[in-house]
């Protein structure tokens, strides 16, 4: 993988978001794209049943899988399922504030045993020949200064076992329980993650929190080295095409239509293997963001689905609309 080219944008893990629906249908959207699976904790990956279709990860090629945990021998055996599986990036959650993570003592708290993080990281460089990543928060409410956030990645980063960083610019407040406070109410703080990269500029640094238009991704590619976007993806996923064409300078030019078509295909195989139609139709939603009647084209889509209407004639309804390429 040409890291330095994929790191350009990527779209951030998002619990009960990005799952393999979501990624398999990002993916139709954006071929540069770095897609990151959901949290997926060591418990989860080691005694659940299987989380993704190895087929379908090396088609969504580059894709980076996101682990949490705390145990160095459970990080390492995920990390050696991970590669069989055909990830091309395992990234480590330093930074999920919620109380799960917190009784669970994984996530942010981590940021607090930069010790243990770095024997996570090295167990992992030591078993597998994967790019290691690392995402964090600027700091937490007990620990909100620059000298703890380059204090910590300096620690971490000991070796170059990783020397990737995402940095969510926003404190973790851990007094707040809720995960979706904690991604709007704490201030966003560009400048640590600016001045983390002018002064460790050989760490590969990406920012992640509040950006949502192309021109904020441009300024902030001045800056670092790449940009994450998570919910305004998810609330507007066609604007990966056009951050494909002026961010990747991809020249072709993208049709909905033949996406809808592949959509279709993947859908009849993912019914005839048991999945429901809704768990994958969910994620595409929103591609009637800013259009006329999105709210009605939504109903009519759950509408078709909960009373079992033609799948083929709705996907030929929804081409209609989209008689133009983007």
């Amino acid at each position: 993988m040409k890291n330095n080219y994929f790191n350009k944008f990527s779209v951030a893990p998002m619990l009960k978001r990005t799952d393999r629906h979501c990624l398999f249908f990002y993916r139709q959207l954006t071929k540069n794209t770095l897609l990151y699976t959901e949290m997926i904790t060591t418990q989860q990956m080691l005694y659940s049943q299987q989380l993704f279709q190895k087929k379908q990860i090396k088609y969504n090629n580059p894709i980076a899988i996101q682990l949490a945990g705390n145990n160095p021998k459970h990080i390492t055996k995920c990390a050696q399922i991970a590669y069989s599986m055909g990830f091309n990036e395992i990234n480590l959650n330093i930074g999920c504030p919620s109380k799960h993570a917190q009784l669970g003592n994984f996530g942010v708290c981590l940021m607090y045993k930069p010790v243990l993080v770095y024997q996570l990281i090295k167990s992992i460089y030591l078993t597998v020949p994967l790019p290691i990543s690392v995402k964090i928060r600027i700091g937490t409410n007990k620990k909100n200064n620059y000298k703890f956030l380059k204090d910590f990645i300096q620690k971490v980063s000991k070796n170059k076992y990783c020397i990737k960083f995402i940095i969510h610019a926003r404190i973790a407040d851990l007094k707040i329980k809720s995960p979706k406070k904690n991604r709007n109410i704490p201030e966003l703080n560009y400048e640590y993650v600016y001045q983390i990269k002018r002064e460790l500029p050989h760490l590969i640094i990406i920012i992640n929190g509040g950006i949502k238009s192309i021109l904020e991704i441009k300024k902030h590619l001045k800056n670092v080295d790449g940009v994450m976007m998570g919910r305004e993806i998810y609330k507007n996923p066609l604007l990966l095409c056009k951050i494909e064409k002026e961010i990747f300078a991809y020249k072709k030019d993208f049709n909905l239509k033949k996406c809808l078509k592949k959509m279709l295909i993947y859908i009849n195989k993912e019914v005839k293997n048991g999945n429901k139609i809704i768990h994958i139709m969910k994620h595409m939603l929103n591609i009637f963001y800013n259009y006329p009647d999105a709210k009605k084209w939504r109903l009519y889509i759950q509408y078709c689905i909960h009373n079992k209407k033609n799948i083929y004639n709705l996907f030929k309804k929804i081409s209609k609309i989209f008689n133009k390429k983007i």
